[in-house]
């Protein structure tokens, strides 16, 4: 679960790159990883692997992501420094587009089933696994017998998160969002005013997210790092929606439909 990002929107975003106007990708990228953050739950009956679970993890990552986007995207990515050629800040563009709900929900779906599916086959016990007889121990290892499942388990997450990261690059990068979004609007976007006191708020949040998680996990008996994710991505958003710019990103009503007619 730590690892699930960036390794499993590797195998999502090259949608949003090859058909951009057909997917939504703030929901592939949640849908993508959404499964794991239900983890959290596992003391419960929900199996956020199984179809009913992958129904509840599409709703959720259609919610966040319509609140990611319309409320929370510009002060999270107006809080953040750039990081080299991932130049975080200008994500903060994204909050301009207006896919429709229909692309949003199914790239929801699309990015919770991808996840799903391919645990199918990284995980003992699960369908793939069992199809083609992954959870036989390959190796004995000091640290325990390794299955084919788990060694494709730790080549996916390895070999997943350098992919992912690359993906992410070349989609901050001037060549994607410039196509999508306009040069101009990213700009804008990148000196777009935050709230004063938005570093130390995020971090502040994410403080909180911790010693939350930690206090969660010891109630439940269970591995804080479950709690841990969840409660960070629910920080980020509240974090991103007080940190809001004073006035919105401006943009002409030629942008605006220039936007929607992309459905970026």
């Amino acid at each position: 679960m730590p690892l699930t990002f960036p390794a499993h929107q590797a195998a999502v975003i090259p949608l949003k790159l090859w058909k951009p106007r057909w997917f939504d990708g703030i929901a592939l990228v949640v849908g993508s990883g959404s499964p794991d953050l239900f983890y959290a739950f596992a003391d419960t009956n929900l199996d956020s692997h199984s179809w009913q679970g992958i129904w509840v993890t599409t709703a959720f990552a259609i919610a966040y992501s319509i609140l990611l986007r319309r409320y929370a995207v510009d002060g999270l990515f107006g809080s953040v420094p750039d990081f080299g050629p991932l130049r975080l800040r200008n994500y903060r563009v994204l909050r301009l587009g207006r896919p429709r709900l229909l692309v949003t929900a199914l790239s929801s779906f699309i990015g919770v089933f991808s996840h799903v599916a391919i645990d199918s086959f990284t995980h003992a016990g699960r369908f793939g696994s069992n199809l083609f007889g992954l959870q036989r121990t390959l190796v004995d290892s000091p640290f325990g017998e390794v299955s084919g499942a788990r060694l494709l388990q730790y080549l996916g997450h390895t070999v997943g998160s350098l992919v992912g990261m690359i993906l992410f690059v070349l989609v901050v990068s001037r060549r994607h969002l410039g196509e999508w979004y306009g040069p101009d609007q990213i700009h804008v976007a990148q000196r777009a005013p935050v709230h004063p006191a938005a570093t130390r708020r995020l971090g502040l949040v994410l403080g909180a997210c911790l010693v939350f998680s930690g206090v969660w996990g010891d109630a439940t008996e269970r591995v804080p790092i479950f709690h841990l994710g969840l409660c960070v991505v629910i920080g980020l958003l509240f974090a991103g929606t007080i940190n809001r710019a004073p006035e919105p990103i401006d943009t002409s009503p030629t942008d605006r439909t220039v936007l929607s007619r992309r459905g970026t």
